[in-house]
Protein backbone atom coordinates (compact mmCIF):
# COMPACT_ATOMS: atom_id res chain seq x y z
CA UNK A 1 0.00 0.00 0.00
CA UNK A 2 1.51 3.26 -0.66
CA UNK A 3 2.41 6.01 1.99
CA UNK A 4 0.43 8.74 1.78
CA UNK A 5 2.99 11.79 0.93
CA UNK A 6 3.41 14.73 3.27
CA UNK A 7 1.90 17.41 0.71
CA UNK A 8 -1.91 15.32 1.22
CA UNK A 9 -1.19 15.05 4.63
CA UNK A 10 -0.58 18.58 5.07
CA UNK A 11 -3.64 19.34 2.94
CA UNK A 12 -6.03 16.59 4.71
CA UNK A 13 -4.71 18.52 8.12
CA UNK A 14 -5.86 21.99 6.92
CA UNK A 15 -8.92 20.76 5.68
CA UNK A 16 -9.45 19.34 9.85
CA UNK A 17 -8.42 22.62 10.84
CA UNK A 18 -11.39 24.20 8.72
CA UNK A 19 -13.83 21.84 9.80
CA UNK A 20 -13.42 21.97 13.19
CA UNK A 21 -12.97 25.82 13.54
CA UNK A 22 -16.00 26.04 11.47
CA UNK A 23 -17.76 23.99 13.71
CA UNK A 24 -16.50 25.46 17.06
CA UNK A 25 -18.71 28.57 15.79
CA UNK A 26 -21.74 26.91 15.88
CA UNK A 27 -21.03 24.05 18.22
CA UNK A 28 -23.22 24.51 21.43
CA UNK A 29 -20.33 22.80 23.71
CA UNK A 30 -18.72 24.61 26.52
CA UNK A 31 -16.29 26.90 24.28
CA UNK A 32 -13.37 26.52 26.70
CA UNK A 33 -13.79 22.98 26.53
CA UNK A 34 -13.57 22.51 23.05
CA UNK A 35 -10.70 24.87 22.21
CA UNK A 36 -9.28 22.85 24.87
CA UNK A 37 -9.73 19.21 22.99
CA UNK A 38 -9.67 20.72 19.63
CA UNK A 39 -6.32 22.18 20.19
CA UNK A 40 -4.73 19.01 21.24
CA UNK A 41 -6.22 17.56 18.14
CA UNK A 42 -4.27 19.82 16.05
CA UNK A 43 -1.22 19.36 18.07
CA UNK A 44 -1.16 15.48 17.46
CA UNK A 45 -2.64 16.04 13.66
CA UNK A 46 0.70 18.65 13.46
CA UNK A 47 2.86 16.22 14.72
CA UNK A 48 1.60 12.76 13.03
CA UNK A 49 1.64 15.13 9.39
CA UNK A 50 5.23 16.00 9.89
CA UNK A 51 6.27 12.04 10.75
CA UNK A 52 8.54 11.08 10.47
CA UNK A 53 11.95 12.96 10.90
CA UNK A 54 11.38 15.52 13.75
CA UNK A 55 12.97 14.37 17.13
CA UNK A 56 11.65 15.25 21.14
CA UNK A 57 13.66 18.54 21.35
CA UNK A 58 11.85 19.66 18.30
CA UNK A 59 8.74 19.09 19.78
CA UNK A 60 7.82 22.70 21.11
CA UNK A 61 9.07 24.63 17.77
CA UNK A 62 6.96 22.56 15.32
CA UNK A 63 3.90 22.94 17.85
CA UNK A 64 4.57 25.99 18.56
CA UNK A 65 2.70 28.23 15.39
CA UNK A 66 -0.30 25.87 14.91
CA UNK A 67 -1.15 25.81 18.73
CA UNK A 68 -0.79 29.97 18.52
CA UNK A 69 -2.66 29.97 15.50
CA UNK A 70 -5.65 27.86 16.31
CA UNK A 71 -6.21 29.30 19.92
CA UNK A 72 -6.42 33.00 18.15
CA UNK A 73 -8.88 31.99 15.61
CA UNK A 74 -11.23 29.78 18.21
CA UNK A 75 -11.10 32.62 20.78
CA UNK A 76 -11.04 35.23 18.16
CA UNK A 77 -14.49 33.52 17.08
CA UNK A 78 -15.52 33.62 20.52
CA UNK A 79 -14.47 37.33 21.56
CA UNK A 80 -15.97 38.76 18.75
CA UNK A 81 -19.29 37.62 17.98
CA UNK A 82 -20.55 40.68 16.53
CA UNK A 83 -18.71 39.71 13.19
CA UNK A 84 -20.60 39.30 10.43
CA UNK A 85 -20.09 35.26 8.81
CA UNK A 86 -18.15 36.28 5.65
CA UNK A 87 -15.44 38.22 8.09
CA UNK A 88 -15.51 35.19 9.96
CA UNK A 89 -15.28 32.46 7.35
CA UNK A 90 -12.70 34.65 6.07
CA UNK A 91 -10.74 34.73 9.43
CA UNK A 92 -10.94 30.92 9.32
CA UNK A 93 -9.76 30.78 5.69
CA UNK A 94 -7.04 33.37 6.40
CA UNK A 95 -5.88 31.39 9.47
CA UNK A 96 -6.05 27.78 7.94
CA UNK A 97 -3.95 29.26 4.94
CA UNK A 98 -0.99 30.49 7.81
CA UNK A 99 -1.80 27.12 9.55
CA UNK A 100 -0.70 25.22 6.06
CA UNK A 101 2.38 27.53 5.44
CA UNK A 102 3.72 27.14 9.25
CA UNK A 103 3.68 23.19 8.26
CA UNK A 104 5.69 23.82 5.09
CA UNK A 105 8.10 25.86 7.13
CA UNK A 106 8.57 23.19 9.97
CA UNK A 107 8.81 20.50 7.05
CA UNK A 108 11.95 22.59 5.91
CA UNK A 109 13.31 23.12 9.70
CA UNK A 110 12.93 19.43 9.70
CA UNK A 111 14.81 18.43 6.87
CA UNK A 112 17.74 21.47 7.21
CA UNK A 113 18.11 19.45 10.65
CA UNK A 114 17.93 15.79 10.53
CA UNK A 115 19.23 15.91 6.72
CA UNK A 116 22.13 18.51 7.09
CA UNK A 117 21.11 19.74 4.01
CA UNK A 118 21.56 23.60 2.06
CA UNK A 119 17.87 24.50 1.16
CA UNK A 120 17.45 27.53 -1.32
CA UNK A 121 14.12 27.06 -0.21
CA UNK A 122 15.43 27.85 3.62
CA UNK A 123 15.81 31.21 3.67
CA UNK A 124 12.19 31.56 2.17
CA UNK A 125 10.83 29.59 5.15
CA UNK A 126 12.97 31.92 7.54
CA UNK A 127 10.87 35.00 6.21
CA UNK A 128 7.71 32.91 6.59
CA UNK A 129 8.31 32.17 9.85
CA UNK A 130 9.09 36.06 10.81
CA UNK A 131 6.20 36.60 9.17
CA UNK A 132 3.90 33.98 10.79
CA UNK A 133 5.39 34.97 14.10
CA UNK A 134 4.22 38.60 13.12
CA UNK A 135 0.63 38.01 12.43
CA UNK A 136 -0.61 35.56 14.69
CA UNK A 137 1.28 37.96 17.49
CA UNK A 138 -1.52 40.83 16.99
CA UNK A 139 -4.71 38.40 17.14
CA UNK A 140 -3.49 36.69 20.26
CA UNK A 141 -2.55 39.46 22.30
CA UNK A 142 -5.86 41.10 21.39
CA UNK A 143 -7.35 38.19 22.92
CA UNK A 144 -5.34 38.29 26.23
CA UNK A 145 -6.63 41.85 26.61
CA UNK A 146 -9.81 40.51 26.12
CA UNK A 147 -9.23 38.07 29.29
CA UNK A 148 -11.55 39.81 32.39
CA UNK A 149 -7.84 39.26 34.65
CA UNK A 150 -5.65 41.57 36.26
CA UNK A 151 -3.53 44.01 34.26
CA UNK A 152 -0.64 42.74 35.45
CA UNK A 153 -1.73 38.89 35.15
CA UNK A 154 -2.27 39.63 31.29
CA UNK A 155 1.28 41.35 31.13
CA UNK A 156 2.61 37.83 32.36
CA UNK A 157 0.80 36.33 29.94
CA UNK A 158 2.18 38.48 26.99
CA UNK A 159 5.72 38.22 28.50
CA UNK A 160 5.42 34.08 28.33
CA UNK A 161 4.13 34.39 25.09
CA UNK A 162 6.37 36.80 23.61
CA UNK A 163 9.40 34.45 25.31
CA UNK A 164 8.24 31.35 23.55
CA UNK A 165 7.94 33.83 19.86
CA UNK A 166 11.29 34.60 20.42
CA UNK A 167 12.84 31.16 20.94
CA UNK A 168 11.08 30.06 17.99
CA UNK A 169 12.44 32.66 15.75
CA UNK A 170 16.06 32.30 17.31
CA UNK A 171 15.89 28.59 17.15
CA UNK A 172 14.90 28.66 12.85
CA UNK A 173 17.28 31.94 12.52
CA UNK A 174 20.36 30.08 14.01
CA UNK A 175 19.79 27.32 11.62
CA UNK A 176 20.88 29.66 8.95
CA UNK A 177 24.28 30.43 10.96
CA UNK A 178 25.74 26.94 10.26
CA UNK A 179 29.76 27.19 10.83
CA UNK A 180 29.29 30.51 12.60
CA UNK A 181 29.14 29.90 16.56
CA UNK A 182 26.46 32.29 18.05
CA UNK A 183 27.39 32.48 22.09
CA UNK A 184 24.53 30.67 24.61
CA UNK A 185 25.27 33.98 26.53
CA UNK A 186 24.96 36.12 23.03
CA UNK A 187 21.35 34.14 22.59
CA UNK A 188 20.01 34.52 26.06
CA UNK A 189 20.49 38.48 25.46
CA UNK A 190 18.54 38.57 22.46
CA UNK A 191 16.48 36.26 23.69
CA UNK A 192 15.69 38.83 26.71
CA UNK A 193 15.80 41.54 24.51
CA UNK A 194 13.39 40.68 22.35
CA UNK A 195 10.91 39.27 24.65
CA UNK A 196 11.11 42.47 26.72
CA UNK A 197 10.23 45.01 24.43
CA UNK A 198 6.80 44.02 23.88
CA UNK A 199 6.07 43.48 27.74
CA UNK A 200 7.74 47.31 28.20
CA UNK A 201 5.40 48.15 25.54
CA UNK A 202 2.40 47.16 27.72
CA UNK A 203 3.69 48.78 30.73
CA UNK A 204 4.09 51.56 29.43
CA UNK A 205 0.84 51.77 27.40
CA UNK A 206 -1.26 50.28 30.57
CA UNK A 207 -2.85 53.99 31.34
CA UNK A 208 -4.01 54.67 27.98
CA UNK A 209 -7.82 53.68 27.10
CA UNK A 210 -7.63 52.05 23.90
CA UNK A 211 -8.52 49.49 21.56
CA UNK A 212 -7.30 46.53 22.48
CA UNK A 213 -6.00 45.61 18.99
CA UNK A 214 -4.69 49.01 18.53
CA UNK A 215 -2.70 48.36 21.88
CA UNK A 216 -1.99 44.61 20.39
CA UNK A 217 -0.51 46.21 17.40
CA UNK A 218 1.91 48.39 19.13
CA UNK A 219 3.19 45.86 20.95
CA UNK A 220 3.34 43.27 17.98
CA UNK A 221 5.32 45.97 16.27
CA UNK A 222 7.95 46.22 19.23
CA UNK A 223 8.43 42.50 18.34
CA UNK A 224 8.87 42.84 15.20
CA UNK A 225 11.57 46.25 15.34
CA UNK A 226 13.37 43.25 17.75
CA UNK A 227 13.18 40.55 15.04
CA UNK A 228 14.40 42.79 12.61
CA UNK A 229 17.29 43.73 14.82
CA UNK A 230 17.97 39.99 15.85
CA UNK A 231 18.40 39.43 12.48
CA UNK A 232 20.35 42.06 10.88
CA UNK A 233 22.69 41.68 14.40
CA UNK A 234 23.50 38.42 13.19
CA UNK A 235 23.95 38.72 9.79
CA UNK A 236 26.35 41.58 10.54
CA UNK A 237 23.77 43.67 8.46
CA UNK A 238 22.71 46.16 11.06
CA UNK A 239 23.04 50.06 10.20
CA UNK A 240 21.78 53.53 11.47
CA UNK A 241 19.34 53.44 8.81
CA UNK A 242 17.58 50.24 9.60
CA UNK A 243 17.47 51.14 13.60
CA UNK A 244 15.90 54.55 12.60
CA UNK A 245 13.15 52.52 10.04
CA UNK A 246 11.99 50.34 12.71
CA UNK A 247 11.67 53.19 15.23
CA UNK A 248 9.78 55.12 12.91
CA UNK A 249 7.29 51.90 12.48
CA UNK A 250 7.20 51.78 16.20
CA UNK A 251 6.72 55.68 16.64
CA UNK A 252 3.66 55.28 13.84
CA UNK A 253 1.80 52.76 15.62
CA UNK A 254 1.86 54.57 18.95
CA UNK A 255 0.73 57.74 17.22
CA UNK A 256 -2.33 55.58 15.70
CA UNK A 257 -2.96 53.72 19.74
CA UNK A 258 -2.85 57.66 21.48
CA UNK A 259 -4.94 59.67 18.45
CA UNK A 260 -7.85 56.33 18.56
CA UNK A 261 -7.78 56.28 22.05
CA UNK A 262 -11.51 55.45 23.50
Amino acid sequence: MQAISRRTKFLIFTLVYISGSLAFEFSRFDKNLYALIFSLIILLLNLLALYPGYRVKDLFYISFEPFVLTISTLYGLLFFPNLNLFFKLGLVFVSAVLLYISTLTNNLTIAEKTEDLSLPLFRVGLIWTQILLILQSIPLVTIVYKLNLPFYIQSLLILVYFVCASLSYLHTFLLTKKGEEVSKGEQIVLLLQMSFMPLAGSLATSFIPAETFLRATFITSLFMGMVGYTRNFLDNALTKRLIIQYSLIILFFLIVLILFKN
